[in-house]
């Protein structure tokens, strides 16, 4: 089993630095096969931990005695289902991305470089995978930064002044986090515990695991762009459809909250200041957010937006973690799964957009009732989006709420569920008013995709829905 992950994480990591070297259908061919096989050895290895009845398997690869664990693997219900989600929806989207990419796209038309794009994303998808699977603080540090640069990678990808400097804004502000959050961690591990190894960092005392948990945290929020640092995030979206997608539905984003997961489950428990650093900084992002939805105009920042939103609702259920609630943990990890293939489906049809329209502008789309499979991904994905059952964001929020007795503790996690519901009613207004103007509306003609992207499309729709009864087995088993 541990072999099986291992592989699915080092096939993508080695075959992404081969795709530099290889371009139109090469790649194309190249990519899928590396994805498909990653994708394969991660069910199979998930079929088989899920036989086995979930055993947590810990295993340190490379020690030493000044740093105790420096390399190993960590096998567990968190890190399985985390990355069972990361490697469906990235096999599906880069399934998309072999016809998106091409000269037929009215906006961004390739005709060369395909490879040097499949190559940032599969790099980017064995980088999470290898982040999520690690057990050392500074495995932790090592694929947060491989991550950050293979988002530097796909966002500068169609070149110009835009696109340079949204990539080196996302690249110096997640490169921030990682100075402040994981080289602080790594810090005190070396000097305080001599040992990287997560399970090492519950013997902290009191005072120095609030240090680490506020340090990680301003790693997480940069990851997730949470207030104050989070304009990156719109900025990000010049990039490739495909790679907002990954960004947005299970990578970067997400993993800012795995992240903070973690120093949870193995932190635990947490000095309660910590919650209180959490909380104000949660509540700010929420209000802008709920703030911002009204005014967007372009269809993926809409989604940046919504992203955003939805990481920090995630982020409310690890604040009630803080707090002492086991649900928290679980409730953060199973939003976390549920809304990855609905954004992945938002991202994927807005992406349609510039494919077959040449435009992202909201206001410029009208008749997507005309061609179906695009119209009803559209109307479902925001629907979904806005927690609308019985799309799988609904249940994650469901989720969220269930922590209703930490209340007890904070009355400011009563604000942050009453943000949650005014998040989702201003969204659900935003999402109605656009369906009713882009959908089942007259004008714009057909959109015209290929059978592959319907196909990715199609897949995460069904996933949308189904992804709860997928996620609930492996969630429960979450813990300390």
């Amino acid at each position: 089993m541990e072999e099986l992950f291992v592989l699915s994480f080092s096939i993508p990591l080695v075959g992404g630095l081969i795709l530099f070297k290889l371009d139109g259908k090469k790649a194309d061919y190249f990519m899928l096969i590396t994805v498909i096989l990653a994708t394969i050895l991660n069910l199979i290895g998930v079929y088989d931990f899920w036989v086995k009845g979930m055993p947590t398997v810990h295993k340190t690869l490379i020690s030493s005695s000044s740093f105790g664990e420096v390399y190993g693997l960590l096998i567990d219900p968190m890190s399985v289902v985390v990355g069972l989600v990361v490697i469906t929806a990235g096999l599906l989207f880069m399934l998309y991305a072999k016809d998106y990419m091409s000269p037929e796209n009215k906006e961004h038309p390739v005709y060369e470089g395909k490879g040097r794009f499949h190559a940032w994303m599969v790099l980017f998808i064995g980088a999470t995978l290898a982040f999520i699977y690690s057990s050392s603080v500074l495995q932790l540090l090592i694929f947060f930064e491989i991550m950050s640069l293979a988002c530097w990678g796909v966002v500068s990808y169609y070149g110009g002044e835009k696109a340079k400097r949204s990539a080196y804004k996302a690249l110096i502000i997640t490169n921030f986090g990682a100075m402040v959050g994981l080289y602080t961690a790594v810090g005190i591990g070396l000097t305080k515990l001599h040992d990287l190894s997560l399970f090492a960092y519950s013997g902290l005392d009191e005072h120095l695991k609030l240090i680490v948990f506020i340090a990680v945290m301003i790693a997480a929020f940069t990851k997730s762009a949470q207030f104050p640092l989070y304009s990156w995030l719109p900025d990000a979206m010049v990039a490739p459809t495909p790679a907002s997608a990954f960004l947005h539905g299970a990578a970067m984003v997400e993993m800012g909250v795995f992240l903070l997961a973690r120093f949870v489950q193995f932190m635990h428990p947490i000095p309660k200041e910590g919650f209180y650093a959490m909380a104000s900084l949660l509540i700010a992002t929420q209000i802008i957010c709920i703030l911002m939805y009204p005014f967007q105009r372009s269809a993926k920042r809409l989604l940046a937006y919504s992203t955003i939103a939805e990481s920090s609702l995630m982020y409310v259920a690890l604040a009630a973690a803080v707090l002492g609630m086991k649900t928290g943990l679980q409730a953060s990890m199973f939003q976390l799964f549920n809304h990855a293939y609905v954004k992945g489906l938002a991202f994927l049809t807005a992406g349609t957009f510039s494919y077959a329209l040449g435009t992202l502008s909201m206001d410029k789309i009208r008749g997507l009732i005309k061609s179906p499979v695009v119209g009803y991904s559209w109307t479902f994905s925001l629907l979904g989006l806005a927690g609308v059952p019985p799309f799988a964001v609904f249940f994650g929020k469901m989720a969220i709420l269930s922590n209703a007795s930490g209340i007890e503790k904070s009355p400011l996690l009563l604000a942050m569920f009453v943000l949650l519901l005014l998040d989702s009613a201003v969204f659900l207004m935003v999402a109605l008013r656009s369906i009713h103007d882009m959908v089942f509306s007259e004008g714009t003609e057909k959109v015209e995709i290929t059978p592959a992207m319907k196909a990715a499309m199609v897949a995460l729709l069904i996933l949308g829905i189904v992804a709860p009864l997928i996620a609930y087995p492996f969630v429960v088993k979450v813990g300390w």
